[in-house]
């Protein structure tokens, strides 16, 4: 907080002064969204909180300020205020049992977004303050911005070293909680994290991409006592081979995981992805195979072997439902992204998903003696048209057929039907920047 005070008065006294250059940006975004036999927490036709037909409309607005002091230092403020109409889960439904608060995802009332302060040069940045933290496909590093207040926003230090159009990066920080009723200085933060990422391209259109994470949390909460959890991999694509296109992401897991009782065990978890396809240029489309896989815990071992994802983003990588997430997942994917005008572009994809450990959590539910493993099938369909610069528009269509996963489980857990759901939105997002 002390941090951030000095931040603020450094804008505010830099702003009188008569030298320098000043841009402001923003951002009005307007999402409405329809789910028939689910919400965002619960499956089925009996929810426990909330409605199983759920419509509401999100916005967020965002305002900044950037002051170039010279060509090496510059201050950025900037304001968020992210809203849910007609949202029928409760502020307290989001209650986080991991950070002891409130940590709502699609709400933040006029919240402090990006203020930072940078130096940069030729070979190096410098940037202290808060910060989104975001790396290649924003699988391992990502602010997850399809929530409407972000997933992850980092108060932090980050340095880059540069060269051309490679880099390493070292970060670390805390990761900010989202509760609408509290400024966020006046709560504690989520985990105390860092990590390193690198990027070398060997090729220019392939790169391969170093990444090492570290996630804390020490609190005593009520699902463990404390964790440590490092994360080592390597992202490897390339995006035109001869018309082919690859990316592949290994991420392990390791570390120690304590339990409410004391007893520590060690972490020991796995993430992939993999897909590729190729480009049909004279038809201006890309067809592609994807497979992701997120170890799950087996029971039968003193390990925790459930991956996590470290602080990636998942809205868009695994279904549009948004059911699933990088964690105990096997996902066999198949899409097509078309581009039928320069302008606007249709991606199509089925996802066919299964459980690594039936017995693991799944969404709010955790239900043992499962025998089945697989959920369900979805079909995404996205279209996003970029009518101007500043004005993109995008609808969605989800549809659902639910597994043998999710037939077993109806008749073990009441909250749970075997109903199969669908979801729509529509989107409006308009950014500005006064440079451009």
């Amino acid at each position: 907080m002390k941090l951030i005070n000095a931040i603020l008065c450094g804008l505010f006294f830099s702003s009188s002064l008569l030298y320098g250059q000043v841009d402001i940006d923003g951002e009005i975004r307007l999402r409405f969204e329809y789910f028939n036999n689910m919400n965002e927490k619960y499956y089925g036709t009996k929810p426990k909180i909330g409605k199983s037909n759920d419509s509401y409309l999100l916005t967020r607005l965002r305002l900044g300020l950037t002051y170039q002091f010279d060509e090496q230092w510059k201050a950025k403020i900037s304001l968020q205020d992210t809203r849910a109409l007609g949202y029928e889960l409760n502020n307290n439904d989001w209650y986080n049992k991991e950070f002891g608060q409130e940590h709502n995802p699609q709400k933040d009332y006029l919240e402090l977004h990006q203020t930072y302060l940078q130096y940069q040069n030729k070979n190096i940045i410098v940037s202290i303050g808060r910060q989104k933290i975001a790396y290649g496909d924003n699988r391992v590093f990502g602010p997850g911005e399809w929530k409407n207040a972000g997933k992850w926003v980092w108060d932090a230090v980050k340095i880059s070293l540069k060269e051309k159009s490679n880099f390493l990066d070292f970060f670390y920080g805390r990761t900010m909680l989202h509760d609408p009723n509290r400024l966020s200085f006046e709560h504690k933060h989520g985990y105390y994290g860092g990590g390193i990422y690198g990027h070398y391209e060997y090729r220019k259109s392939a790169a391969i991409e170093p990444i090492f994470a570290y996630k804390q949390n020490e609190k005593n909460n009520e699902i463990y006592t404390a964790i440590e959890n490092y994360y080592a991999g390597l992202r490897l694509y390339d995006t035109n081979l001869y018309g082919y296109f690859y990316d592949m992401t290994y991420l392990k897991s390791f570390g120690e995981y304590t339990k409410l009782y004391k007893m520590t065990i060690d972490i020991d978890g796995v993430g992939v992805h993999i897909d590729g396809g190729y480009h049909l240029k004279s038809l201006n489309t890309k067809l592609g195979l994807g497979y992701t896989y997120a170890s799950g815990d087996n029971p039968n071992t003193s390990k925790r072997e459930t991956f996590d994802g470290a602080f990636g983003a998942s809205d868009k990588y695994y279904g549009r439902l948004n059911l699933m997430s990088w964690s105990n997942l096997k996902d066999y994917e198949l899409f097509a992204v078309i581009k039928p005008m320069p302008k606007s572009k249709i991606k199509i994809e089925y996802h066919k998903f299964y459980a690594d450990e039936p017995n693991n959590k799944w969404k709010s539910y955790t239900i043992t003696s499962i025998q089945n493993d697989h959920y369900g099938d979805e079909i995404d369909i996205v279209t996003t048209y970029q009518y101007c610069q500043n004005i993109k528009l995008m609808l969605g269509l989800s549809y659902f057929n639910n597994g043998d996963f999710i037939e077993e489980a109806s008749t073990k857990n009441s909250f749970i039907t075997s109903d199969n759901t669908y979801g729509v939105f529509t989107q409006f997002q308009y950014k500005f920047n006064s440079r451009k």
